[in-house]
């Protein structure tokens, strides 16, 4: 309704009105003055008016929009707390920690470096990715009895 005799004002007001968004009070459009950062702020609620710039007096009712900031992935998956670490008895059964195989022995390897890697869009192209390292420990379970390493041994009083 604006008849363009410079009487009417566009007024924004809002969540980022004034410093994210800024209208052009003359003509009503809306610009950004600042890249968004959809991990920072997902969307903002704006209100806009136009007035009669002598009275102040709103011309037509305010139009309220949201505005929603689309991701563009620009954030890879992140592991905030590693390398991590863990245990796992050696008898362990299949599943425990996803134990893929029977009978892990201690005695013949007592850790494992396990990398992870997170994909984010489902590991599609264009997706990010992150890593870390566990580390598993074997604990010991008491099944090996204790061995001499000789059969005999010398001994000499004193």
């Amino acid at each position: 309704m604006d008849p363009k005799d410079g009487r009417t004002k566009y007024v924004l007001r809002g969540e980022g009105a004034g410093s994210v968004f800024v209208i052009d009070e003359k003509t009503g459009n809306i610009h950004v003055t600042k890249p968004l950062d959809r991990e920072e702020k997902d969307e903002y609620r704006l209100i806009a008016t136009a007035t009669d710039r002598q009275t102040e007096r709103a011309l037509e009712p305010s139009s309220q929009f949201i505005i929603r900031v689309q991701d563009i992935n620009d954030n890879p998956p992140v592991f905030d707390e590693g390398p991590y670490s863990a245990t796992v008895p050696e008898v362990a059964n299949i599943g425990t920690l996803r134990t893929a195989v029977p009978n892990l022995d201690r005695e013949s390897q007592d850790q494992f470096l396990v990398i992870l890697q997170a994909k984010d869009m489902g590991g599609h192209l264009g997706g990010l990715s992150g890593t870390t390292t566990v580390t598993v420990r074997l604990t010991d379970f008491n099944d090996n009895p204790p061995r001499f390493t000789q059969s005999e041994w010398p001994f000499r009083t004193i």
